[in-house]
């Protein structure tokens, strides 16, 4: 049986059924899913890998036996859930943001009107409303959201075992701490890149697990590193470590992403040390090769919204999701860097038995995403856009992104200092990782340890980077230092700086780099000690 495509979409909700309409009604992607997922084995059994505090953790009794499904109408006196007679409002109108010809083609193929401007959302009737968004929710989701989330993960990533399933989350952070309470006892370690996301590492550090930095390369986490790590631990630092946390696409801060062999590899060192795996991809939808937007220009003068948006899917990098067969992937997804970060949004996908235990937390935490925000998600989503005109918002956006992205390279390219400047465009994401080689800084060239490791007594990288991020602050630019990054000791011979092309405006990214590139000259002294340099060599 042929993988769910966006032409499957009608025909698969006309095969799945109704929805519920009762509040918190229950939902579960099995509801959602294409019957292709039937054709693959079952996952493994995480089981021996939960924490003792999930083991035997199973969520709150009081909402299962709330959330049950009946076929009468039932008299609800036994919920706590008070009835929307009591709302103080009567509608919710939604009013969209004016949106590119593509996505408004792509839209108008998938409903049969053209877009409105807004849309009122009632307090009762249609497919969603007030008394049922703005009410308790089931802690996976409304379930018209979650239908369409479980469709969409199955586009994209159809994932490889019959029994995945997927849940809303509260953003990815959220979602991070949950796992790390389903997977991670206190004292345990997890595995991360080298330098990773810090919120991460201080969730982590919250619930008392330890992080170990994994070594990197241009392309990422290094396999073989990760594999001796695991070979020759030493257990008087504690039990050996069974989650890797990865950032896969754009990695943040370095902006790499891996490539479908570096991911194949990973994910068979993760099989041979039984490990499970958090991939954490909230920049997996902005594709930053610089090479599509050719093929953009050549093809967009023909190309229907169902070819654009098939297009865009062939450009994404294949997920670890997409690889998996034993349930041991986790991934994290957000709708924070291609919506909007205010809307807390998110959503999860793994084995059908750890979906399970994220629905248990959330039941007894958050409860479930905002009402406002699910009805907003809801309203966009699926009434509005569909599938085709999503993809096309996620194909449009990277296209901006990308225009930005080489207003920043070229800058930097006009005004870093090449002596001690190297950066490398990313292919996903919206951060650009540059390193200063520190062996080039005067301090260090006149100690003449030019060809000489420093000790770590010795290193001046921390007062070089302070020095030049408050310099750029004083010229009115805010970059970010590559030390809170790390998972490891400071970096002796290069210091590293982390910049977006996604927050300023763009007609201030060039001139903000100009700014940058000021502070570094003058840090390094490229006009005056490398300039004597330039003149003893030619004398």
């Amino acid at each position: 049986m042929p993988p769910l495509t966006i032409s499957d979409i009608d025909t698969q909700r006309a095969n799945s059924g109704l929805l519920s309409t009762t509040v918190a009604g229950y939902t579960s992607s099995d509801l959602f899913k294409s019957s292709n997922s039937n054709r693959h084995a079952e996952s493994r059994s995480l089981h021996h890998r939960l924490s003792v505090e999930s083991r035997n953790f199973f969520g709150s009794e009081l909402k299962k036996s709330s959330n049950q499904v009946f076929k009468t109408h039932m008299i609800p006196l036994g919920t706590g859930r008070p009835t929307s007679e009591f709302y103080p409002w009567d509608s919710v109108t939604i009013y969209k943001t004016p949106i590119r010809r593509e996505i408004s083609s792509a839209c108008s193929t998938n409903n049969a009107n053209m877009l409105p401007e807004s849309r009122t959302i009632a307090k009762k009737g249609g497919d969603y409303d007030i008394a049922r968004g703005l009410n308790y929710s089931h802690a996976a989701g409304l379930p018209a959201l979650l239908r369409f989330v479980t469709e969409h993960v199955e586009l994209v990533h159809n994932p490889p075992y019959k029994n995945w399933a997927t849940c809303l989350s509260c953003g990815s952070t959220s979602a991070l701490e949950v796992a790390l309470r389903i997977f991670c006892n206190r004292g345990d370690s997890i595995l991360t890149e080298s330098y990773t996301y810090p919120g991460a590492v201080a969730v982590a550090h919250l619930l008392g697990v330890h992080t170990i930095g994994i070594e990197m390369d241009a392309f990422g986490l290094m396999p073989d590193s990760l594999e001796r790590t695991l070979r020759t631990w030493d257990e008087s630092r504690g039990p050996r470590p069974t989650v890797l946390y990865t950032i896969p696409s754009g990695q943040n801060p370095t902006g790499v992403t891996q490539s479908l062999q570096r991911k194949n590899d990973i994910y068979q060192v993760a099989e041979d040390y039984d490990l499970v795996v958090i991939e954490d991809d909230p920049y997996y939808f902005l594709c930053m090769d610089l090479g599509l937007d050719t093929v953009e220009k050549l093809n967009s003068a023909d190309r229907d919204a169902l070819a654009t948006a098939s297009g865009y899917l062939a450009s994404l990098p294949s997920s670890l999701l997409a690889l998996d067969i034993s349930g041991r992937i986790v991934r994290l997804d957000s709708f924070s860097k291609i919506l909007t970060p205010g809307l807390r949004a998110g959503w999860v996908t793994a084995s059908d038995q750890i979906i399970d235990k994220f629905i248990a937390y959330y039941e007894v935490s958050t409860v479930a995403v905002s009402g406002p925000t699910q009805l907003m998600l809801l309203d966009l989503l699926d009434t509005t856009w569909g599938h085709l005109g999503f993809f096309s918002w996620l194909d449009q956006l990277s296209i901006q992104y990308r225009s930005r992205l080489r207003i920043l390279l070229n800058a930097c390219d006009q005004y870093f200092p090449k002596e001690v400047c190297k950066w490398t465009p990313p292919q996903n994401g919206m951060f650009l990782w540059t390193s200063l080689d520190l062996r080039k800084h005067p301090i260090i060239l006149s100690r003449d340890q030019k060809e000489h490791n420093l000790s770590p007594a010795d290193n001046p990288a921390c007062d070089i980077e302070a020095r030049i991020l408050a310099k750029a602050l004083e010229k009115g630019v805010q970059i970010t230092m590559g030390s809170l990054f790390s998972t490891n000791q400071t970096p002796i011979t290069k210091v590293y700086f982390r910049m977006t092309f996604a927050a300023a405006d763009e007609s201030e990214i060039e001139v903000g780099i100009e700014k940058v590139a000021s502070v570094i000259r003058e840090e390094f002294a490229i006009d005056t000690f490398y300039k004597e340099i330039r003149e003893e060599g030619s004398s």
